[in-house]
């Protein structure tokens, strides 16, 4: 089962509403990373994810994905067959996004299917 939740203080949530008022823009959240997860994700320019391995241990493992990136970037966790777990999380500059994962101990491929992004690989390792 897949918990989604999204972090968006009040004041980033009123640039978002007044930015769609306008018409468009840029701009990004204050969005911070929650004190209880289990695992953290940056994306990063150049298309890149900030470690090449991450860890974590086997049970429910609570992950924030954080956009430092100037783009959009996914994220999805692939086990050894190529089979998604959970739920694909997105981001956009500024935003953090947070997803719960029952992970079994082994090795998983994380990726961001965004076109064009297909050197965004890393390697989780769950024991």
């Amino acid at each position: 089962m897949i918990k989604r939740h999204f972090f968006v203080p009040a004041v980033a949530f009123a640039s978002v509403l007044s930015l769609a008022a306008c018409g468009g823009g840029s701009g990004s959240s204050d969005a911070t990373i929650p004190a209880d997860a289990d695992l953290v994700v940056l994306a990063q320019d150049p298309n890149k994810f900030d470690e090449a391995t991450y860890t974590a241990t086997a049970g429910e493992v609570t992950l924030a994905y954080s956009g430092e990136s100037s783009i959009a970037h996914s994220l999805l966790i692939l086990d050894s067959t190529g089979k998604q777990i959970g739920e694909k999380l997105t981001v956009n500059k500024g935003d953090v996004v947070v997803g719960t994962y029952d992970l079994a101990a082994g090795t998983y491929a994380v990726l961001c299917d965004v076109p064009g992004h297909g050197d965004m690989k890393a390697e989780l390792v769950v024991a």
